[in-house]
C-alpha cells in the first residue's frame, strides 16, 4: 500500500477537524442545556454539582484518556 500523498493528508487532516468541531460543538450545546444542580458522587465524597460541570470535566477526561491510549499504542507498534 502506498503512503498518502500530501493532498490526501490535508484532506484527512481537514476532515478530522471538522469532525473534531462538530463533536465539541455537540458537547458544548448539551452542556448549556444541562444547567441544572444534581448530587454527584464523587468516589471519596458526595456534592452538588452543576451538571454543565460534570458534563464537561467527562469530557475531557475522555478526551485525555483517548490520547493516552493512543500514544501508548503507537508506542507498542513501533
Amino acid at each position: 500500500m502506498a503512503p498518502p500523498t500530501l493532498d490526501e493528508q490535508d484532506r484527512q487532516r481537514t476532515t478530522r477537524l471538522i469532525i473534531a468541531g462538530v463533536i465539541a460543538l455537540v458537547v458544548i450545546l448539551f452542556a448549556l442545556f444541562n444547567r441544572d444542580r444534581v448530587s454527584v458522587n464523587w468516589i471519596l465524597f458526595e456534592r452538588e454539582s452543576r451538571l454543565i460541570y460534570v458534563i464537561i470535566g467527562s469530557a475531557l477526561l475522555g478526551a485525555l484518556a483517548d490520547r493516552l491510549l493512543q500514544r501508548r499504542s503507537r508506542s507498542k507498534k513501533e
